[in-house]
Formats: structure tokens, C-alpha cells, sequence
């Protein structure tokens, strides 16, 4: 049974969960479904343990802002207790800035001849991923999406290439939008729109020393 007060007031009836204190004095309670704690506090949080009428009762309390949790246990079927050691920071790749920033080290990826001159260019509508211009000096309006393109990145890039022609006063801009992977329909409306489209495949590099392949671990033994 959880009681807790702080930034609102919440109780939650008894049941089976899973209770971390981890060792910045964060508190997590988890539910035997969902990922997210349904109770926790934040890092900082100092806990007590004292025991009334059979009931194990820890009690977490922060200062700054003022929160306090209370759980009661009327019964325990795991307890653990351990240091845990980790300095390893987490190294996300697959993301909108990776191809981003492979289209930048490699234009002709796209297209031979072409020069990236600016990222995240600011326009009346919002912010361009990237601009350059080709090899006929025709600016460039490139919009990046990391997984499927759908009908709304049409309609920005179509917002940023007006932007651009108003701001430049070219006739003449084009418009790329660059995707894992692109729909029939969503082609079909960047044609209309006299719009352009770029498949890019995101490569997903982790850097990893003890990764090798069967043939590498097999030479070393």
C-alpha cells in the first residue's frame, strides 16, 4: 500500500510490486505490467525502514521540492541488496541527426554535385534539416525523417520551399525529402507538388571493442 504527498496526493491499494532504491536515493515502484513506475521519487530522496504492528513500512522523503512516499509491505518475497558499478554512457544511433549528418560528410549521396551550405536553416515556417545548392546552383531544400515519410512532411517541405523562393526570389528551388522509407502515395503527392525524393537507408553504428565476427573470435582461439 503506497501513500504518497507531494507535488499532488495519490494512494495506491495493496499489491504485488517491484520496489527499487537505487543508490542516488531515487525510488522506483513498478506494477507487474507497463514500463513506467506508477510511484517513484526522484534523486536525492532519503529512506528509512521501521516496522508497526507486522508490517514493514519504508519511508522515502525529499526536501527540495518537499514529497514524501510511504509504502507498507504486509508481506516479501524477494529482498536484495547490492553496489552496483557503471560508468558507461548510453550511445543512441539510428536517429534523424545521423543521416542528417551523412548527408553533410557525403552529398553526392543524394546527387552528384551537391553542396550542403547550412543546417537547420530558419524559415517562416520552421527549420530546413538542411540547404545547398546542386550542381546548376538551383538551391536546395532537404527535409530528413528518420523512419517512415508520411503526408504531413510533404506539406513541410512544400511550406519550406515557398518560404525559400520568397526569401531568395528564385523561381526556381528544389525540394528533397530524404526517408527510410517512402510510401506510393506519398511519391505521387511530392510529384504533384513538383517535389523530389531521396530513399536513404539509416546506418545504425554502435561502437562496440568486443564486438567481431565468427571468423575474427575464431582466429583468436
Amino acid at each position: 500500500m503506497i501513500n504518497y504527498r507531494g507535488r499532488a496526493r495519490s494512494f495506491l491499494d495493496w499489491g504485488e510490486r517491484v520496489i527499487m532504491i537505487k543508490q542516488d536515493g531515487a525510488v522506483l515502484v513498478h506494477q507487474p505490467v507497463m514500463r513506467e513506475p506508477v510511484n517513484w521519487q526522484p534523486t536525492g530522496s532519503k529512506t528509512n525502514f521501521s516496522v508497526k504492528e507486522d508490517h514493514l513500512i519504508l519511508r522515502s522523503h525529499h526536501t527540495n521540492p518537499p514529497e514524501k512516499m510511504k509504502i507498507t509491505f504486509r508481506g516479501l518475497r524477494l529482498v536484495t541488496a547490492t553496489s552496483l558499478h557503471d560508468k558507461a554512457k548510453l550511445i543512441i544511433s539510428g536517429m534523424e541527426t545521423d543521416v542528417v549528418n551523412e548527408i553533410i560528410s557525403n552529398p553526392d549521396m543524394l546527387e552528384e554535385g551537391l553542396r550542403i551550405s547550412k543546417r537547420e536553416k530558419h524559415v517562416k515556417s520552421g527549420t530546413i534539416d538542411l540547404f545547398g545548392y546542386d550542381i546548376n546552383h538551383t538551391p536546395v531544400v532537404i527535409e530528413v525523417k528518420r523512419s517512415l515519410a508520411n503526408i504531413s512532411a510533404v506539406q513541410q517541405l512544400r511550406m519550406y520551399v515557398n518560404d525559400v523562393k520568397r526569401d531568395v526570389d528564385e523561381a526556381n528551388v528544389r525540394g528533397i525529402l530524404c526517408a527510410p522509407r517512402i510510401p506510393d502515395m506519398v511519391k505521387k503527392l511530392l510529384s504533384d507538388y513538383g517535389l523530389e525524393w531521396q530513399e536513404v537507408e539509416r546506418r545504425v553504428i554502435l561502437p562496440d571493442d568486443y564486438q567481431k565476427t565468427l571468423k575474427e573470435f575464431s582466429e583468436k582461439r
